[in-house]
């Protein structure tokens, strides 16, 4: 019975943080790093520094980003396969073709579309979070380790990184305090309360210290 309920929150912990957010920002398109919110775009160029785009580029990428949002997925994939023939030089399209294969549990598809989008930009964070969300579901702790560090170097305010990072610390290597402070973290970058990870914070709190 015991084993029951921990396995059942396990899971419940576990495929809370793997929901995917759309990558809607232009800058991502460009290549450029940048996060979802809350976290702060800190390693954004200067304006004058970023590629010029073309307005129907944006309006293809928009698009196709709508479809993703309204659950048409053959739609979506096509544009964004798409984009990143026509495009090769963005990011932002092998990221969001990743969070698709990713959302469909195609998670072969999904690596090899974070690690294209990587390789174009090795800071998009959105990139190395979803990687490390597939590692741990592989068994690749430490892999999973190195790519949420990476993503919060790049980054030290990228919320979901610490969010994932945490559940990684508790859950599959036992580091109860490390996981407290992402959590905490995470808590204190996201615009409201995060009531279920509030939770987390207690629950953690109460067992670190025994």
């Amino acid at each position: 019975m015991l084993y029951s309920f921990i396995s059942c929150f396990r899971k419940k912990r576990v495929g809370y943080a793997a929901r995917s957010f759309f990558i809607t920002a232009v800058l991502l398109l460009a290549g450029c790093a940048v996060t979802t919110e809350p976290a702060r775009d800190v390693a954004t160029p200067a304006k004058d520094e970023l590629p010029k785009i073309d307005p129907k580029v944006t309006a293809s990428y928009e698009a196709a980003l709508s479809a993703m949002r309204a659950g048409k997925t053959a739609q979506a994939e096509k544009a964004l396969q798409q984009l990143t023939t026509e495009y090769p030089n963005y990011s932002g399209p092998q990221a969001n073709l990743g969070i698709l294969y990713f959302q469909q549990n195609e998670l072969e598809k999904a690596k090899a579309a974070f690690q294209a989008s990587l390789k174009i930009n090795p800071k998009n964070v959105v990139s190395l979070n979803h990687l490390g969300i597939i590692s741990r579901g592989a068994g690749e702790f430490e892999q999973a380790r190195t790519y949420y560090e990476k993503a919060l170097q790049i980054d030290p305010d990228y919320a979901y990184a610490h969010l994932n990072f945490g559940i990684l610390l508790e859950l599959y290597m036992g580091k109860l305090p490390e996981a407290l402070e992402h959590y905490q973290q995470y808590q204190k970058l996201t615009p409201e309360e995060d009531v279920e990870v509030k939770k987390w914070i207690v629950d953690l709190g109460r067992r670190a210290k025994k």
